[in-house]
């Protein structure tokens, strides 16, 4: 089986089950036995007492004692104790003469002649006793076997299942055509059922992902082609004087597309993207600029601290974080507010002064299509923190102290 949390609480509740189920059955079993015994016994004292009592009192009228048996009668020499000549007609269970427990027999005969016949049972109750203390050690010894044999029945029984979660962990996600090997329909038919259905599951994740793959490929192919023509017409326009800063924003802006389309080209195959080294005091502030441009109106107010200091990274990765991470802080800062950007040391923050993330929206703002209350679509973070994941990076929310949101990327493996 297994090691680790799981696996042993499976054992647990198994070997449990098993114990309790030995244990109740011990007891049903015990209980029953008892009961048995002490049905037949008392039936047997009860005929025993009716032949006794029937013969002694057709003989003539005498009275006495004969082994375990007391016999007393009104109409003879020896009539019954007081306490025992008040008692009416009928049978008793336990009876205490003298110290000691006898089972008794009451009929009357005629007026004022009862016939009495006690059996000694005081041995019997010992025995009885001794019977359910002998029951009691039965019950506890069950017990302990099945503690025992449960433990290692769990271990037989899950050790199939506990091979099969090894499997399971072991598969690499990103080898495809990956299955698990079948178990033999002799021993394990059951499991057997379990591996092709999650053989079957993986094989349609297979195929989805490479219509995804191929999908990824054709919309790059796509993409590239249009790219390619902004590109060479903005070379052409480059030698028209009056052209020449329209031209540079389109040659950015066509420069910044095909990064990241390499960037999620790359995700979508599940690649590492070519890394280079980076001046993120020039870069983040050309990056920038084309969301600056893009707002309507009166555009927040930009405060940077960056370090000069070179960054290895995959560039199209982190162009579509940083300008994620942009894009929200000027939407939540508005008109007339401030986004502050810091980088340096392996970190990059992007704060800005609105109004803070509510408490409630802070643990979804990473899933996919969550759209909260500052708008967006709901695609933007998620995509962020993806590639984030991939490199090995760290992203994360959180409001300032000071109030508004704050985005921080922690690239551990870039420096």
């Amino acid at each position: 089986m297994t090691e680790g949390p799981r696996g042993s609480r499976l054992q647990r509740r198994l070997a449990v089950t098993l114990i309790g189920l030995t244990a109740v059955t011990a007891g049903l079993l015990g209980m029953g036995y008892w009961a048995a015994e002490r049905w037949v016994e008392n039936r047997s004292m009860e005929d025993l007492l009716e032949r006794e009592l029937e013969r002694r009192t057709g003989a003539p009228l005498a009275a006495g004692d004969d082994g375990g048996l007391r016999y007393y009668r009104a109409a003879s020499d020896r009539p019954p104790p007081a306490a025992l000549a008040a008692l009416p007609p009928g049978r008793y269970r336990r009876l205490i003469v003298g110290g000691r427990a006898y089972q008794g027999l009451v009929r009357q005969l005629g007026p004022g002649d009862n016939a009495i016949l006690l059996y000694d049972v005081s041995l019997l109750e010992v025995r009885e006793q001794r019977l359910l203390l002998l029951l009691a050690a039965g019950l506890v010894a069950s017990g302990l076997t099945a503690w025992r044999a449960s433990r290692t029945l769990a271990v037989y029984v899950l050790a199939p299942l506990g091979t099969l979660v090894a499997a399971i962990g072991a598969l690499d996600p990103a080898r495809r055509g990956s299955r698990l090997a079948l178990p033999d329909p002799a021993d394990q038919a059951d499991l057997r059922v379990i591996v092709q259905a999650l053989n079957g599951y993986m094989e349609r994740l297979d195929a989805l992902v490479e219509r995804e793959r191929v999908f990824a490929a054709a919309a790059s192919h796509e993409l590239r082609s249009p790219l390619a023509v902004i590109a060479g017409a903005a070379e052409i326009l480059e030698d028209l004087p009056a052209a020449q800063a329209p031209v540079q924003r389109i040659a950015r802006a066509v420069h910044q597309a095909r990064l990241d389309l390499n960037a999620l080209l790359a995700l979508s195959r599940g690649e590492s993207e070519a890394v280079e080294v980076l001046r993120l005091d020039r870069l983040l502030p050309q990056w920038a600029q084309e969301q600056l441009a893009s707002i309507a109106g009166a555009a927040p107010q930009l405060h940077w601290q960056l370090a000069p200091e070179p960054v290895t990274a995959p560039p199209g990765s982190l162009h579509v974080i940083f300008v994620n991470l942009l894009r929200n802080a000027l939407r939540a800062a508005g008109a007339g507010g401030c986004v502050s950007v810091a980088a340096g040391r392996g970190r990059l923050t992007v704060e800005d002064s609105g109004a803070g993330i509510p408490a409630a929206e802070l643990p979804h703002l990473f899933e996919p299509h969550f759209r909260g209350s500052g708008g967006g679509t709901g695609i933007g973070l998620y995509v962020a923190r993806t590639l984030a994941l991939r490199q090995g990076w760290e992203l994360s929310l959180r409001n300032g102290a000071a109030g508004g949101g704050c985005a921080e990327l922690r690239m551990g493996n870039a420096v």
